[in-house]
């Protein structure tokens, strides 16, 4: 953990010096319990606060039922789950229109309210697979996690509108759409990322049963650059685990490095 401390400090989180920091993370399902834990939030939490920075941690209310579809059960959820014992913890419901037309795709999304008044944001995601991207990172950590509830029903249901199948298959468009949607939610913003390869699972965090664990914990990944953090886990995962993704998990990276959200090449250095 002590390696984190020094990253942060390598990727220069002074630069949020004496600001107000909103901490994008998944705080985990219900009955998950292979979510990006508290103590390693805490790290962050704590080093923000030593810069005099006002850190906060923040999420949206889920689409499907559950507990976190409403503000009220996703806070006794973090709650449940120890977020609450780090700091403030904010979590959002509707948002800011913002409408995007990027690489072929035009779409209308609702921005969540603190994400759109931000303007310096840290990113906590949790590298693991999921059932339509094939990879879920940080990309869609803003991508899904940083939009209302009617914007998250919209993308998915867009997917499936045969106006939009010229682009390829609904898998396609749902990337695309997700990947805009992340732009949607940090241009302009200064953000800092941070992928965690730990209980690195088939599934997401958002899936009660996310088993199995699909290779070894492989630590942390620090980036200023949301197509670098991703392309770069997705990398050392199935150099790990060999190719366990159930979909293509480079499709919406493509997409994103497509529409100038960063680079797909990357300097690795351990630390």
């Amino acid at each position: 953990m002590k390696n984190i401390t020094k990253a942060l400090e390598e990727i220069e989180i002074k630069k949020f010096s004496n600001k107000k920091v909103l901490v994008k993370l998944h705080m985990g399902e219900e009955n998950n319990k292979w979510y990006v834990k508290p103590n390693i939030v805490k790290i962050v939490v704590d080093e923000l606060k030593k810069i005099k920075s006002s850190p906060f941690l923040f999420d949206t209310v889920v689409l499907y039922r559950g507990s976190r579809d409403s503000k009220e059960k996703y806070m006794q959820v973090a709650e449940k789950h120890g977020f609450t014992n780090i700091g403030d913890v904010v979590i959002g419901d509707g948002g800011e229109r913002v409408k995007m037309e990027d690489g072929g795709i035009k779409f209308s999304y609702e921005v969540a309210d603190d994400i759109y008044k931000a303007k310096d944001i840290f990113a906590v995601s949790h590298a693991k697979g999921h059932i339509i991207t094939g990879f879920g990172g940080a990309i869609k950590n803003f991508g899904m996690g940083g939009v209302s509830k009617k914007t998250k029903f919209k993308m998915h249901a867009a997917s499936t509108l045969k106006r939009f199948l010229t682009f390829g298959t609904s898998k396609t468009v749902f990337d695309k759409i997700l990947s805009l949607g992340a732009k949607a939610c940090i241009t302009g913003k200064n953000v800092l990322y941070m992928n965690v390869l730990l209980d690195i699972t088939k599934h997401c965090d958002c899936v009660n049963e996310a088993l199995p664990i699909i290779c070894k914990d492989m630590g942390f990944l620090f980036s200023d650059d949301i197509v670098a953090i991703d392309a770069a886990a997705v990398e050392m995962i199935e150099k790990t685990a060999g190719k366990f993704f159930e979909k293509d998990p480079w499709e919406h990276i493509r997409f994103a490095e497509k529409i100038g959200m960063g680079s797909m090449k990357y300097k690795l250095v351990e630390i």
